[in-house]
């Protein structure tokens, strides 16, 4: 598979990250990250999507990047409007998931790309042995066709995100093009908290849940998702001055040569204690906290 035509991120997102239109770049395969300017062709979009489409997507991240001049601003007063355009985007980003838009490399999507795979973190990751012909679909369907389809259900997917979001300002976040995670935090056995999380900025995440996020949970968030977006991804991007690539991404890469996973969503739960962790065979994949 050829990486360099095979990951996206929005160019509207990067600069988020950007000093004086630069960024540290580390692509799996590359030996060093290199710092490259915005303007030129880090995601590599040429071929991913037919022009209508590319239209399409590009009036979604204008809106956001609109919206988060107030999102990212403490002092300012966000709309409905602006909170619906980032939801928008936060679909629009689950969809730049390989399997479920197929790949430059690729004219059709994986098995477990299904055209109709909302972001809904019960359904990350259910690729097992079972027969489902919704998880063969996007191995079938024409590439287009299958992005147009999740197009014109974009609004309907905004809104099935978890209802309750927060912007969560801390430590230092990763970019990448697996750029959207479900993670599950589970302090005991009878208690489980789901959250859908993104970077918005290099000190700045979004999350979507049934509840927010209590301080604790907030640490736990920053950490997992830098962690699975680094996992995932087959490009990463940080500032110039590059503190999680170089202290964390780049010593990772040497020894996972790969993206974990098949380019589909995975959720994640994150335990506390290892006796709470499920023991049958086919659990949903745990981590100790």
């Amino acid at each position: 598979m050829d990486l360099s035509k095979d990951h996206y991120i929005s160019r509207f997102h990067m600069r988020q990250w950007a000093t004086e239109n630069r960024i540290t770049v580390l692509v799996r395969g590359w030996n060093e990250p290199k710092q490259l300017e915005v303007g030129k062709k880090v995601a590599a979009e040429l071929g991913l999507n037919a022009p209508s489409i590319e239209a399409a997507y590009g009036k979604v991240e204008t809106a956001t990047s609109r919206a988060l001049r107030r999102l990212l601003d403490r002092s300012a007063t966000p709309t409905d409007r602006d909170w619906n355009a980032v939801r928008e985007y936060a679909v629009l980003v689950h969809d730049r998931f390989r399997a479920l838009r197929g790949s430059a490399a690729n004219e059709k999507g994986l098995p477990g790309g299904n055209a109709m795979m909302m972001p809904n973190p019960a359904h990350w990751g259910r690729t097992d042995d079972s027969p489902n012909p919704l998880d063969r679909l996007a191995t079938v369907m024409d590439r287009e066709a299958l992005k147009a389809a999740r197009l014109q259900h974009l609004p309907l997917a905004a809104r099935l995100l978890p209802p309750k979001m927060q912007i969560l300002h801390g430590p230092p976040m990763l970019l990448g093009d697996a750029g959207i995670h479900a993670i599950s935090l589970n302090p005991d056995k009878n208690r489980q908290r789901t959250f859908v999380a993104m970077p918005l900025a290099p000190g700045s995440m979004i999350v979507f849940g049934e509840q927010l996020p209590s301080d604790d949970d907030a640490s736990d968030l920053h950490r997992m998702l830098n962690m699975k977006i680094a996992m995932e991804s087959t490009v990463v991007i940080d500032t110039l001055e590059a503190p999680i690539i170089n202290s964390f991404v780049a010593e990772m890469w040497k020894y996972q040569v790969g993206p974990s996973g098949a380019g589909v969503p995975q959720a994640i739960r994150v335990f506390n204690d290892l006796n709470d962790i499920p023991a049958r065979r086919g659990a949903p994949s745990a981590a100790n906290a």
